[in-house]
């Protein structure tokens, strides 16, 4: 029994180790020097005083242009600017699936959006809302977040 241990224990922490940090983990995507879109201050969705309730952890939203519509109708690359929220991430064009139940019927390429993704445990990025700011407002995020 004590064998099984050692090597269950020797296993996970191989496992942990080989996994790396997330500051290790590359984020597939071209970073530019400038900020891809001008970001502007909406109100209501500022999380810097720290107040944001833990259910909201791992989640951060953006605005952004969208460069292409995938076929299937759930992948967008936008180019966007800075993340706020539950982490942090610079202006970059980037790729994302969507979660199911996004709906991007109203979503085309060169469109301006608001959006939210979550961060999954695999380190990738899913859009779980997103609207255009064009046709519903430059605030249209704000009614689709629960926090």
């Amino acid at each position: 029994m004590k064998r099984l241990t050692l090597i269950l224990t020797s296993l996970g922490a191989f496992g942990l180790a080989a996994c790396g940090s997330p500051e290790q983990s590359p984020v597939s995507a071209t970073e530019t020097a400038e900020p891809a879109v001008a970001m502007e201050d909406h109100g209501g969705m500022d999380h810097g005083d720290g107040s944001m309730d833990r259910t909201m952890e791992g989640v951060a939203h953006s605005t952004g242009t969208v460069r292409s519509v995938g076929n299937q109708g759930d992948f967008l690359t936008i180019e966007h600017g800075p993340f706020t929220g539950g982490f942090e991430m610079g202006a970059m064009t980037m790729g994302f699936e969507t979660l199911g139940g996004v709906d991007l019927s109203g979503i085309s390429e060169g469109d301006e959006v608001a959006f939210m993704v979550k961060q999954g445990r695999d380190n990738s990025f899913r859009i779980t809302a997103v609207c255009n700011t064009a046709t519903n407002g430059a605030d249209c995020l704000d009614g689709m977040m629960d926090h």
